[in-house]
């Protein structure tokens, strides 16, 4: 995916609109205008999956939310069933949607709606808003670098240690990368009414089971903190250089 740097790069789209008359007017639009890298105008919901599993991936998809094949909310699930690292920004264009059809989209993973009828410079401009980091972009991004992370380090994913975990790590990615994890335990027993050697113990108990499962990416990571792999790494230690390290790929 593009990274936004100082010296912006082009921000990499994919279309999907089941309409041709409005695929071609894209694919005109995009050929005069230097803000986005359209990489593809594609007519399914099943090309739009296909294209991620194989790439290139775009930094976002501007998707009609009527499309031949699939429900817009299946489209929508089956990105995430992908548990891509660098999910993109999704902006969907419908007629005026009710509350209930918008909060659900919304739950789905759409970033922004631009309604129909539209001009095709304001849906570019959507597209490139949506893609720069902005705070719920940062969001969506650091949710899914963990994610992805607990995903393949193979950690129990209904126990408790792993939702403190999770959120501890968004804690220190997004808000505050100087808390320590005695602090980050505090706050969390206040919120769940228990104690923060409660938390503590399931973060361990979690940890503890990454480590047996001892998947290439944990040994990687050991390497990476410099720690022997002949005993589970602490709770702060893997908490804070997991973050440490997920702040670097987003460039924090």
């Amino acid at each position: 995916m593009t990274k936004l740097s100082g010296q912006r790069a082009k921000i990499a789209a994919v279309f999907a609109d089941a309409d041709r008359g409005q695929r071609e007017a894209i694919k005109l639009y995009a050929s005069v205008q230097t803000e986005i890298d359209v990489l593809a105008v594609v007519p399914r919901g099943a090309d739009v999956l296909e294209m991620f599993r194989q790439g290139p991936r775009p930094d976002v998809l501007v998707v009609d939310a009527l499309l031949p094949d699939m429900s817009i909310f299946e489209l929508l699930s089956g990105l995430s069933r992908l548990c891509l690292k660098d999910p993109p920004a999704v902006v969907v264009s419908l007629y005026t949607p009710s509350d209930a059809l918008r909060s659900k989209l919304l739950t789905y993973g759409t970033d922004f709606f631009i309604l129909k009828p539209y001009r095709l410079p304001a849906l570019f401009e959507a597209a490139a808003c949506v893609a720069c980091d902005t705070p719920s972009v940062l969001e969506r991004r650091a949710r899914s670098h963990i994610n992805w992370y607990l995903e393949v380090l193979h950690a129990p994913a209904d126990a408790d240690g792993t939702a403190y975990l999770r959120r501890m790590l968004f804690e220190l990615v997004v808000h505050d990368e100087l808390a320590t994890a005695d602090e980050l335990c505090r706050v969390m027993a206040e919120e769940s009414r228990t104690t923060p050697n409660s938390i503590s113990k399931s973060i361990g108990r979690s940890i503890r089971e990454i480590w047996r499962q001892s998947t290439p990416e944990y040994v990687a990571l050991c390497e990476y903190f410099g720690e022997s792999t002949d005993k589970p790494l602490s709770n702060m230690k893997l908490v804070k250089g997991l973050a440490s390290r997920i702040r670097w790929e987003l460039n924090l």
